[in-house]
């Protein structure tokens, strides 16, 4: 009952938290979205459209693909997809998140955030910091010109805390006044291009609408496709859209969809039922009779009190008797008698005549008690007699 309760627990559970329209999603609206960033780039004259499948397969080579902040991490199966496709002349906008599949194979992470805002350096593609910019940031406001983290190379191994930085990248935005560090990097990849973004903010919603994030935006899509020829393609299957997979998904598929499923469901189903018709009971049950095992000792106590109350004299003269019969059995066998044992003995231990005739009394018939007391002294007299 637990397993089917459990199977059907996992086919009803929901898929977990919805996670569609979250941060940098060209579908949201809302002021963390990026729905302004491709309604921008549609006004210009870009042709943009979304991917609601996983990267596999032959992708379009002549497209550039952008990936921002997926909240679902794209698999290393689907990075090597991604990343062949650059080499054959694609170009792929991402972020390198610590950790992640992209950042471990292009070579460049981004760097811890920090509460201190990087500012843009003069020479930088974006220009100098925007008073306006600044205003907004000290009054907790994102800006364009205003960025909290910035890239660092990969460390080659676990063990290593810093990594090198490649030496191909171009860097198209620098944050900093004295420790100047790269926040948008080209990384020449084959015959395509990747760029990595350290803080993709700037692409929020609240942000184009306030600041000059678009421009920055457009000034890196013509940085690497000049003539605007290649197709913006925005990942929205990493941001929760389209067709996922998900394990109470495949069991529902696999249990109703499938005709070995439905017959372990009619399985469980009868096995329900039968276990519900043996389970019902019309007659208490009885309790079973428990059997319990005396001790020696008990054993010896429960029958000397069972002899004393019907008088088994005779009885316990015979049980003498065959207990040095056992202990001291002469070469006979057990077929042979009590009294031809005693005639046996007689004749070989001539000295125990009067024992012998005393057990020999008490095997003829009831004894006394006090006859009884004799033979167990006899018993005691010839054990002693035998064993020296």
């Amino acid at each position: 009952m637990l397993v089917a309760i459990l199977v059907i627990t996992a086919i009803l559970a929901p898929g977990g938290p919805d996670t569609a329209g979250r941060e940098l999603s060209t579908r949201s609206r809302a002021i963390d979205g990026a729905h302004g960033l491709r309604a921008v780039l549609d006004a210009l004259g870009w042709h943009t459209r979304e991917r609601l499948t996983p990267y596999a397969g032959t992708l379009d080579t002549a497209a550039t693909y952008v990936m921002l902040g997926t909240p679902l991490d794209p698999s290393a199966h689907e990075i090597h997809t991604l990343l062949n496709t650059v080499r054959h002349g694609a170009n792929a906008i991402v972020v390198p998140e610590r950790g992640s599949a992209i950042a471990e194979s292009i070579g460049v992470q981004t760097a811890r955030r920090t509460f201190i805002p990087l500012r843009p350096t003069s020479d930088s593609l974006f220009g100098s910091a925007d008073r306006v910019d600044s205003v907004r940031e000290a009054f907790g406001e994102l800006s364009a010109r205003t960025f909290h983290t910035y890239l660092e190379g990969t460390p080659p191994s676990d063990s290593d805390s810093v990594g090198a930085w490649p030496a191909s990248a171009r860097t198209l935005l620098s944050v900093g006044k004295r420790d100047i560090k790269p926040e948008i990097t080209v990384l020449p990849m084959g015959r395509g291009q990747v760029v990595a973004i350290a803080d993709p903010a700037f692409l929020r919603n609240d942000v184009l609408r306030k600041t000059a994030g678009a421009v920055l935006a457009v000034r890196i899509l013509e940085n690497v496709d000049p003539a605007r020829r290649s197709p913006i393609v925005f990942d929205e299957y990493h941001q929760g859209y389209g067709e996922q997979t998900s394990m109470p998904a495949v069991l529902r598929e696999a249990l109703l969809g499938t005709s070995w499923g439905r017959a372990i469901l009619q399985l469980g189903a009868a096995a329900l039922l039968y276990l519900l018709v043996i389970g019902v009971r019309p007659i208490a049950p009885s309790s079973r009779a428990r059997y319990e095992r005396r001790s020696p000792l008990e054993h010896v106590s429960a029958l000397s009190r069972a002899y004393e109350a019907i008088g088994a004299t005779g009885l316990a003269g015979q049980r003498l008797v065959r207990g040095v019969r056992r202990r001291h059995p002469l070469g006979t066998t057990s077929q042979l008698s009590d009294d031809a044992y005693l005639a046996l003995l007689r004749a070989r231990a001539p000295a125990l005549g009067k024992d012998i005739d005393i057990l020999t009394h008490a095997l003829a018939g009831k004894p006394s008690t006090e006859e009884l007391v004799s033979a167990g002294a006899a018993i005691d007299h010839i054990e002693r007699n035998l064993i020296t």
